[in-house]
């Protein structure tokens, strides 16, 4: 009788709003249908100060945040495919890891995926943006935070991918790091987490 190894696969944490979620577009556009106001998403050229001129305050953007999850989210456009995803789950265990205050909103963004990509992850909600990268099981992090590439230093056994936006332009031109890679678009960035799986995949099985 001959037996089958399983391979366990890596576990990567993919992040919902500005990753796989053009949740900003979506504000802006709630902000312009609601107030006749029209913003550039080239605007928010850095996250804190960005968010408040551009929504008047951040307790304001949050209303709103809370708001499009709650009842708007179908108007909530991915940033990539189905097939992308299906292709990324070939390589990876995907976790849906997103940085929530409110309990709710695991069942907003499982609906959101249901719906969006009609494909069931896992979702995790942390309370700070920091405990993604302090997470144990996870090799592979792909987000837009800015606040990650800093942390991602403390952290060399994870790889951090961060996907531009102008809100993160400024952290992603300065910092250089082995363990942190730069992608335009968020497909770029599952490209590039698939070719860092097949690579190490490759080196294992090299004998020196």
């Amino acid at each position: 009788m001959k037996f089958r190894i399983r391979e366990e696969k890596p576990k990567i944490a993919i992040d919902v709003d500005g990753t796989l979620a053009d949740t900003m577009g979506a504000l802006l556009q709630m902000l312009k249908d609601e107030e006749g106001v029209h913003h550039d998403i080239n605007e928010i050229d850095d996250w804190d100060n960005g968010v408040v001129r551009v929504f008047g305050s951040y307790e304001k953007f949050c209303t709103k945040f809370e708001k499009i999850w709650r009842d708007g989210r179908e108007k909530i456009q991915p940033h990539v495919t189905r097939e992308k995803l299906e292709e990324l789950s070939r390589y990876y265990e995907i976790f849906i890891v997103s940085n929530r205050s409110n309990g709710e909103h695991e069942e907003f963004i499982a609906d959101w995926l249901k719906k969006k990509f009609g494909l069931e992850f896992k979702v995790i909600l942390v309370k700070e943006m920091i405990d993604k990268m302090k997470i144990g099981e996870f090799t592979i992090i792909i987000d837009d935070a800015p606040i990650l590439v800093e942390a991602a230093e403390n952290f060399k056994d994870k790889t951090l991918i961060l996907v531009k936006r102008p809100w993160n332009k400024r952290v992603s031109e300065e910092k250089k790091s082995e363990n942190i890679f730069y992608a335009e678009t968020t497909e770029e960035a599952i490209n590039l987490a698939i070719s860092l799986a097949t690579t190490k995949k490759t080196k294992s099985l090299v004998r020196v």
